[in-house]
């Protein structure tokens, strides 16, 4: 029977050519936006690192001027403003960071241990930073003032770092020249922190204490306790316009921050499954068309089959059989295509377990597509007797 099928799509491979093209793409697209959809449906679940409610954001513009950030007067500044801020009775923990979560901004660098290269991303915060994010310790400590004599710069990094940079070795402890000159030690290890939320992969996170000639944080987060009113907010400004008129602040919730950070990641994997959709529709629509137009087509062959004793099911199931079989070369073409993937790097963006997760899924529904667009032609030609095939001109 196979035989028999293969050769009739042969006989046909000038019209079959454009199912087998349709049925390609739409696999390809499928693929995409499942294995997306599985990868960002997976990761959202996960633990973030820190606790984003009830944090306001109060980002200050310091101006132009080159290292004003790093100068003792700006550092001293910012550390008057975050004892004053924490002595508000709305005020349950304050911190400040260069690049805080939801931000939209990121510092990256790149350290060699052991003739290993280790990307990471780091940000310079103080000490309030812990509880204002309420981060989790895995092991060792958070900052202190007892860092201010060390002679390496202390740094406290999650656990993807803390594996990456030191594989199954106790990272608390360690020390690593980040640049020349430049030593960091590891006094604490936290929980992962996904900096960008929800809709993002893990990655290597390094927080370095911002003190004495670290670059301060522009950011302010100040954590209320539950039910703090929103007039706070316009208290809050007056309160940091006094301590510093030369600055300009802006506040925004961390909660708002998170939807358009949301947005922004979601965006592509939301406009792929519109046209997705949109492809899927007329490919279905296309291809019941073309079947169709297949059987009438062939409506004396059918008829013949009829009139040397097929039955109306053996005929459907030849119609299906084909679909199926136009099916199966379009998604070889389409797996040889999809498995190159994973050599080129997709694991350094998809995880392993979502890519084969929607390679299978993508695999099933375009079978279900293909047999659902060849249930209504198969059916007409079930229903062909012998002397339709006489009466066709």
């Amino acid at each position: 029977m196979i035989r028999h099928l293969l050769k009739l799509v042969w006989n046909r491979k000038r019209a079959n050519a454009l199912i087998v093209g349709e049925i390609f793409i739409s696999f390809i697209v499928i693929f995409a936006v499942l294995t997306g959809a599985i990868m960002y449906g997976t990761k959202w679940n996960e633990p973030l690192g820190f606790s984003w409610q009830n944090v306001w954001d109060v980002g200050m513009e310091f101006g132009e001027t080159p290292g004003i950030r790093e100068s003792p007067e700006t550092h001293a500044m910012v550390m008057r403003m975050l004892d004053e801020v924490r002595a508000m009775p709305e005020v349950a923990a304050v911190g400040a960071a260069s690049t805080p979560p939801y931000s939209f901004s990121t510092s990256e660098s790149v350290s060699e241990i052991d003739g290993r290269k280790v990307t990471y991303i780091f940000d310079d915060v103080t000490d309030g930073f812990f509880d204002a994010m309420q981060l989790k310790l895995v092991s060792g400590r958070w900052f202190n003032a007892s860092d201010d004599a060390a002679q390496d710069q202390p740094i406290v990094i999650d656990t993807n770092a803390a594996r990456e940079l030191f594989q199954t070795e106790d990272a608390v402890g360690k020390k690593f020249e980040a640049s020349e000159g430049l030593f960091y030690r590891v006094v604490g290890v936290i929980a992962p922190f996904r900096k960008d939320g929800e809709a993002t992969a893990d990655m290597n996170m390094l927080f370095r204490r911002a003190a004495g000639d670290t670059r301060i944080g522009s950011h302010l987060l100040v954590r209320l306790h539950p039910g703090t009113p929103a007039v706070f907010e316009q208290q809050l400004l007056e309160r940091l316009q006094q301590l510093a008129p030369a600055l300009s602040f802006r506040i925004q919730t961390m909660e708002q921050m998170r939807r358009n950070m949301a947005r922004m990641k979601l965006s592509p994997l939301i406009a792929g499954g519109i046209i997705g959709t949109f492809l899927i529709a007329m490919v279905t629509l296309g291809l019941t068309g073309v079947l169709w137009q297949n059987v009438t087509r062939r409506t004396r062959e059918i008829g013949l089959r009829r009139a040397m004793g097929a039955t109306g099911g053996s005929v459907h199931r030849q119609v299906l059989g084909e679909v199926a079989l136009l099916a199966t070369f379009a998604l070889a073409i389409g797996s040889i295509v999809v498995l190159q993937l994973p050599i080129i790097g997709a694991f350094a963006y998809v995880t392993p377990s979502a890519f084969t997760t929607g390679f299978i899924c993508a695999l099933a529904a375009i079978y279900a597509l293909t047999v659902l667009c060849g249930l209504y032609p198969s059916w007409l030609a079930s229903r062909l007797q012998p002397a339709d095939a006489l009466r066709y001109e």
